[in-house]
């Protein structure tokens, strides 16, 4: 169901955007503190929206891939929050903000489908903060796992171990121990 209702909406926005911009991997799209002007849609590829740490270290606030919509809380705030990162190869496609509030306001039902999106993306945020405070690397990755089903693909797992707040191997470890290769 959350599917269908982030589909209606990426459907709706994603057919009023004009402007197209492709993405190589490690390319931003936008950085902390730019100005928003535009709702960011991804066609395809994958990004990843960052904090970069006074120490250096880099968190991954979320990872997107396929169709979705990019820091959709950020339509309502004047600047982005995190970096915007390219993973893999990205088309986005790229709506202005005003546009966006023009499409909600006069389509009620759609913003009520909006507002259901973001309160499933807002339950997944708060997941994964949960997560960042399990002490141990085998209590992160277990709840990531009753989460999210089942392990990504092997190459996709130093992407996880960032995810996680563990290093790669330290999660290569744990996932050895509980036999999960």
């Amino acid at each position: 169901m959350i599917t269908i209702m982030s589909d209606v909406v990426f459907d709706a926005l994603n057919g009023a955007a004009k402007r197209s911009v492709s993405l190589e991997p490690e390319q931003l799209l936008f950085n902390q503190a730019d100005d928003v002007s535009v709702v960011y849609l991804l066609q395809s590829g994958a990004l990843d929206l960052v904090r970069n740490q006074e120490n250096g270290d880099r968190v991954i606030l979320r990872q997107i891939k396929g169709r979705s919509i990019i820091a959709e809380a950020s339509l309502y705030s004047p600047r982005y929050h995190c970096d915007c990162v390219c993973v893999q190869g990205a088309q986005v496609r790229a709506l202005p903000v005003r546009r966006v509030r023009t499409i909600f306001r006069e389509n009620p039902d759609l913003a009520e489908l909006w507002a259901a999106y973001l309160a499933t993306e807002l339950q997944a945020m708060r997941h994964r903060c949960e997560l960042l405070t399990r002490n141990t690397v085998a209590e992160r990755l277990t709840g990531w796992l009753n989460w999210n089903g089942a392990l990504p693909p092997k190459g996709q797992w130093r992407h996880l171990a960032g995810e996680l707040g563990v290093t790669p191997e330290a999660l290569y470890r744990e996932i050895s121990k509980q036999g999960l290769r």
